[in-house]
């Protein structure tokens, strides 16, 4: 709001490259994005114009986040090429006669309620995806030696002292209400948080080890989610993946390769994969050898029963 109008353009454009440079940010867009699926964005942009009456046609505050964020990447991809694209959307919207109470107003008005909306998520830990990131780092770097011995303890419900760790650690950490095994149309869900709510959290943990509980299993717990996602009326779902093994579990993405987390997209459920090396080490790096490779692909989640 306080940068001179000649350098709108720029200052969206310097925005939009630090967002996508903070992974807890880009987690939160992505959460928002799958909140409001059928957003008016043609409404949003027509209603920019002084012609019309502005309305924000979406519903939700996650919807609302989605439209500036993606009016603001394209006003820095238009910035590349016209310096003057920033100021001209301002005047566009704006019936102020001096532009820079035009791009002023503009930046209160539309663009402000972004970086609301990413102030309050930030604020209150809220971003499923960074909790979970954080989950995944405390088990790797301090936990898995406890959380092991007392899977160890008891094999056959091994999978269930994973699922309440993870339980306890989204209540603490990230404010997530959640409750062991909830009843739903399509049977037992692990996780599945905020029930009296309106927005459900849909998270369950499976254990992968390599034999009875391989791939196979891995592929009935994605379509188990995508199941309790319908349920529930949810487009995001989290598998939690549990690697009791010393094998490296390569997982599937529809994102860009290498990004974390990997997830897939499904009967217009998107899944989320966590992966969670529990088995603790037994050697060092130098000494374990080479690590046998375990390659989930896409056609083993669209084809479950030639897993």
């Amino acid at each position: 709001m306080t940068a001179p109008y000649s350098s709108a353009g720029h200052e969206v454009h310097l925005a939009v490259a630090w967002i996508n440079s903070q992974p807890a940010l880009r987690g939160l867009l992505e959460e928002a994005a799958r909140a409001e699926p059928e957003l008016n964005r043609d409404r949003f942009r027509t209603g920019l114009s002084r012609s019309d009456r502005f309305f924000w046609p979406s519903r939700t505050e996650e919807g609302r986040a989605t439209l500036v964020w993606e009016l603001m990447q394209d006003i820095a991809k238009d910035d590349a090429e016209d310096p003057e694209a920033g100021w001209r959307a301002a005047s566009d919207y704006s019936t102020k006669r001096n532009i820079q109470d035009s791009w002023r107003e503009f930046a209160e008005d539309i663009l402000q309620p972004l970086f609301d909306f990413l102030s309050e998520r930030v604020g209150a830990e809220s971003s499923i995806l960074h909790t979970l990131e954080r989950y995944r780092t405390r088990i790797e770097w301090f936990d898995r030696e406890e959380l092991y011995t007392r899977f160890e303890a008891d094999r056959a419900n091994g999978e269930e002292v994973y699922n309440l760790d993870l339980q306890r650690f989204l209540f603490l950490e990230g404010d997530h209400i959640t409750h062991a095994k909830p009843r739903s149309a399509s049977g037992e869900a692990d996780l599945i948080g905020d029930l009296d709510g309106r927005d459900p959290l849909v998270c369950d943990g499976k254990i992968f080890d390599g034999s009875s509980r391989g791939k196979g299993y891995l592929v009935k717990g994605v379509h188990q989610i995508i199941k309790y996602a319908h349920d529930y009326g949810q487009h995001t779902a989290y598998l939690v993946i549990y690697n009791i093994t010393d094998k490296l579990l390569e997982l599937p993405t529809d994102g860009t390769p290498g990004a974390w987390p990997p997830y897939t997209e499904i009967s217009g459920v998107r899944v989320y994969f966590i992966h969670v090396r529990v088995l603790p080490p037994t050697a060092t790096a130098s000494k374990a050898g080479k690590a046998t490779r375990v390659t989930l692909t896409h056609d083993d989640l669209t084809n479950p029963d030639t897993t």
